[in-house]
């Protein structure tokens, strides 16, 4: 069987920058053009938000996905970051 486009995303960040929590959520009706991702990881700490979206994109773009995502949300925050936003929503 083969993966989604959001779970090769997902694996592969989450392979990359060891992260802590990442999830990539499929919002394209399951063509894998549209999708929306969150990557949890110490990697960013000290690493302005652009510098973070920057990474990811190198990332997906050097392994050949960026040629089939249309859209791509980025949240990657660092473990303390990703706390106060989990406290927001609880």
């Amino acid at each position: 069987m083969t993966n989604s486009m959001a779970d090769d995303v997902r694996e592969e960040c989450a392979a990359h920058f060891e992260v802590e929590y990442c999830e990539c959520i499929d919002q394209s009706d399951g063509c894998g053009a549209k999708l929306e991702l969150t990557v949890v990881s110490p990697h960013f700490e000290k690493v302005p938000p652009l510098s973070r979206h920057r990474k990811i994109n190198t990332l997906l773009k050097d392994n050949g996905m960026m040629d089939r995502i249309h859209a791509l949300t980025i949240h990657a925050w660092t473990p303390s970051q990703w706390e106060t936003k989990r406290g927001q929503i609880e």
